[in-house]
């Protein structure tokens, strides 16, 4: 369903809620901080569930935490642009039923909920508005060839209608088998949720207040819609551990490198290439293999990059510029046509159109307590092996010559030729 048909819907429907579930201890992925923030592609994990969840344009927006990791998350909520979510504490971890009841009191009486967990950051946007869509609310669920660990869907052999969902914990062998889970994806009627949770039990396998029971139910009442997506795994997968994040990082890495190739831009290796999400690179840009392209890089047409390139947030490739192996860029402008073709680093500066940096070039930006700008004008030519201490500036169609170090303040003036260490103009006076 296109986004207008989800909005032409909406138009006539109850508002939406979104509640989305993340208050796990991320025992799992052993690193002693939350798995909702391990940084994905260039973005905490859970901010894509956020991001997918807002596109909606929700009535209101509540995220379920815990206690161990409420500080930091809340913390780059307030920095991000997710900082409208309000935020409720589950104080333990009783089930997935104990945190929408501790999300209840922020949630109205009336209306409809799309509840999501927190750590499935590969959920489209476009598929949670069609379940959204859904007039009698929805759960989604998937096939998958290994369903060890989700709960599976169980159906009426005669209509194949859902009947209940099973937790591995509580399936015996012949449930075990079955191969449609779960997503933990649901769009329920919130007058329904507030009685079914009130009436949960803790009658199971892992004593918890299971949400799946309350769906259940509150779908058989309303017509509710099961929704399988036959050919999701990737997008249902779930983050438990460091293993499942590195397949969700490969997953959307594809889908980014996959969308630039779509608009123009030429990967020589698709294999060997890493660029993060929020990257812009123009039609014609060409990156080649084992290069690393940071959040926030913005890249222009007809540019060349690596192979073995480094180009990390703040940096700025202008029409036609060039980046050769092992060269390092941060919080750099490259004008038109400008070329840094190996082994430098290019921190804190301004490269003006066809300069030429020369092989071990490096801008010395920090002095240890703060960092500097270097500017490099139009046309200038840095000799191998040259240090600019910044402050400094390279005046246009200067030169340095090889080995050259160019100390703070001493700037090098239009057309002028320095060599030496410290550097002098050449031919020198004395």
């Amino acid at each position: 369903m296109g986004a207008w048909l989800y909005f032409a819907f909406l138009m006539a429907s109850p508002k939406l809620h979104i509640l989305v579930l993340a208050g796990g201890e991320s025992t799992r992925v052993r690193t002693g901080a939350p798995k909702a923030l391990l940084d994905l592609c260039g973005r905490p994990l859970l901010d894509y569930i956020l991001g997918a969840a807002d596109s909606l344009g929700p009535e209101s927006t509540t995220l379920v935490l815990g206690p161990t990791h409420q500080a930091l998350i809340e913390s780059w909520l307030k920095s991000s642009s997710r900082n409208g979510w309000k935020v409720v504490i589950q104080p333990e971890a009783r089930g997935t039923g104990d945190a929408v009841r501790c999300a209840l009191a922020e949630l109205p009486a009336e209306g409809r909920v799309l509840i999501l967990c927190g750590d499935t950051p590969l959920l489209e946007a476009d598929t949670l508005s069609f379940l959204a869509a859904q007039p009698g609310g929805a759960l989604l669920s998937c096939l998958v060839e290994d369903p060890s660990g989700y709960g599976r869907i169980l159906r009426e052999e005669s209509d194949g209608a859902l009947l209940r969902i099973v937790e591995e914990a509580d399936a015996d062998d012949e449930v075990r088998k079955v191969c449609e889970i779960n997503a933990g994806v649901y769009v329920l009627d919130l007058q329904a949720l507030h009685l079914a949770i009130a009436a949960l039990k803790t009658d199971n396998a892992q004593g918890e207040l299971y949400l799946t029971d309350a769906a259940v139910q509150i779908l058989s009442d309303t017509d509710g819609t099961v929704v399988c997506l036959e050919d999701g795994e990737e997008e249902v997968q779930g983050v438990n551990d460091l293993v499942d994040f590195a397949s969700a990082v490969g997953s959307m890495r594809s889908r980014i490198l996959e969308e630039h190739m779509l608009a123009g831009v030429i990967l020589d290796d698709p294999n060997s290439t890493f660029i993060e999400d929020g990257v812009q690179i123009a039609p014609g840009a060409r990156i080649h293999p084992f290069s690393i392209i940071r959040r926030g890089v913005i890249v222009g047409a007809n540019c060349s990059v690596g192979p073995f390139a480094y180009l990390r947030p703040g940096t700025v490739l202008k029409d036609g510029a060039e980046v050769g192996n092992f060269v390092e860029v941060k919080n750099t402008e490259m004008g038109e046509g400008a070329k840094a073709k190996h082994l430098s680093y290019l921190g804190d500066a301004i490269i003006g159109a066809k300069a030429n940096i020369g092989c071990g070039t490096i801008t010395a930006n920090y002095d240890g307590k703060a960092k500097h700008a270097t500017h490099i004008g139009e046309r200038a030519f840095i000799g191998s092996g040259t240090v600019l201490v910044a402050p400094v500036r390279v005046g246009d169609r200067a030169m340095t010559g090889a080995g050259a170090v160019v100390t703070r303040g001493h700037d090098v003036q239009d057309d002028q030729i320095v060599t030496g260490v410290p550097a002098r103009p050449f031919p020198s006076s004395d």
